[in-house]
């Protein structure tokens, strides 16, 4: 009954909202010069993700009013979508510079220079943003990956950890925080991913983040289990199955399991060089020099003759 329900209400909802689209058509043809009518009818058609025909609507919207700021914040994220970035990115300077203080532009502005790889640009409108509301996490976040671009990991790591002293929550911060701690072979990284797991259980990035510490710290049990954790969640994860091959190939000297993971590595992208190179060299090393010779090709194959390990394998078993 619930289901039956829940079908029956999705159901009037997009006829209301067929309907409430139709009505706001019917708006323009009697009257086809107001901006208006064609801001509220792009306004449905990003509420049911048209974003095509939502820009198509502000474009008309924008030509009869250039000067609304409200149109103009719209104009802008509907030309962010399109791929249009200078025409997002001049939108909102023309909003910022009729109402300075219009901090949610300044805020946008911010995440397109990030987003074109001026973080000079993008620091300069966070700065803004965090003056007016210093407790602004997700602008603490976006300021992070700035300096963290600009090389400046010890200023990306105060940033990461304002935000996280601000919403222990946090989950991407928490997470940039393990990676940059691990960067720097900090054990605090466990501390940083393990809080994330907390946050978000599920979290492939993580246990494979966790995986990867016990892994080059050689606690091998711990690693294999935060693997296999991320495979049973994504079977399909080609960097666990790998590294669980690297594990049993490299340290353990297990080589038929290995070349299991590496298989279950190629099942999850049949274009893996590294994989296909590592499994010909497990089948070397158990004297299947068939398979080895049919990897090495392979390996060799994707990475267009460019792979030297592979290549010397090759003529290694060819011999």
């Amino acid at each position: 009954m619930l289901l039956f329900a829940a079908c029956t209400n999705g159901k009037k909802e997009t006829e209301e909202s067929k309907d409430k689209i139709a009505q706001l058509t019917e708006n323009i043809k009697a009257d086809s010069t107001n901006p208006k009518n064609y801001f509220d009818r792009a306004t449905a058609y990003s509420q049911k993700s048209m974003f095509d025909l939502a820009y198509f609507d502000m474009e008309k919207a924008i030509k009869i009013n250039p000067s609304d700021p409200e149109y103009l914040m719209l104009y802008s994220d509907l030309s962010f979508r399109m791929n249009k970035v200078k025409d997002a990115r001049d939108a909102l300077v023309k909003v910022r510079e009729m109402q300075p203080s219009n901090y949610n532009a300044a805020f946008k502005l911010a995440e397109i220079f990030l987003y074109t790889n001026n973080q000079d640009q993008s620091l300069h409108y966070l700065d803004t943003v965090l003056q007016k509301d210093p407790k602004n996490t997700k602008a603490l976040l976006m300021q992070g990956f700035n300096l963290k671009e600009k090389k400046d990991t010890a200023a990306a790591i105060t940033a990461f950890r304002n935000a996280v002293a601000i919403d222990p929550q946090f989950y991407e911060a928490q997470i940039q925080l393990g990676l940059l701690m691990y960067l720097q072979n900090n054990k605090l990284c466990v501390d940083y991913y393990t809080n994330a797991l907390k946050i978000k259980p599920n979290s492939e990035e993580a246990m494979y983040g966790l995986g990867l510490w016990y892994q080059d710290n050689q606690e091998f049990n711990k690693s294999i289990q935060f693997y296999t954790d991320i495979i049973q969640i994504n079977p399909k994860n080609k960097n666990a199955h790998f590294n669980l091959g690297y594990i049993h190939h490299e340290y353990l000297k297990v080589y038929d399991q290995a070349i299991k993971h590496y298989t279950d590595a190629i099942n999850a992208d049949p274009n893996y060089a590294e994989a296909y190179y590592n499994r010909g060299l497990c089948y070397e090393y158990v004297g299947n020099i068939t398979a080895a010779k049919e990897d090495y090709t392979k390996a060799l194959q994707l990475r267009q003759n460019n792979y030297p390990h592979a290549k010397e394998g090759l003529e290694r078993v060819s011999r």
